[in-house]
């Protein structure tokens, strides 16, 4: 009975720690609506504090992502994500395709993610969409 217990709770631990999609997903639907909608609040919460002090602090930052160009083009955005081979570190691809026919535009960027505070966070791009 002890080992079932101790079984059951080191496997509702490993769980509790790890990463899953909805939690991906969660991180790129925020970092969406930083950069489309430019939900400038969220900063904290979607890049790390290495990221952001790297762009030139958080003011820096939110004045590059305000004076990013509206898209005009509705897009489809499909994000795959897989673990590195270091420590807590995952490599998240997003890939974009429009959706209107007289337009054709495909991008992909990939991005490096951690865990920082017990959150996942982008903490860099190793490519980035065109």
């Amino acid at each position: 009975m002890r080992f079932q217990v101790t079984f059951f709770m080191l496997f509702i631990s490993f769980y509790a720690l790890g990463v899953d999609d909805q939690s991906m997903n969660e991180l790129f639907q925020k970092y969406d609506s930083i950069m489309d909608h430019k939900k400038i609040e969220l900063i904290d919460e979607v890049f790390t504090k290495k990221f952001i002090k790297g762009s030139g602090g958080k003011k820096e930052l939110i004045n590059k992502i305000k004076s990013l160009p509206e898209s005009l083009v509705q897009s489809q955005t499909t994000m795959s994500w897989k673990k590195g081979s270091k420590g807590e570190i995952y490599l998240a691809t997003l890939k974009e395709k429009s959706i209107n026919k007289n337009i054709s535009i495909s991008n992909e960027a990939e991005f490096i993610v951690v865990k920082e505070d017990g959150k996942l966070k982008i903490d860099g791009t190793i490519s980035d969409a065109q």
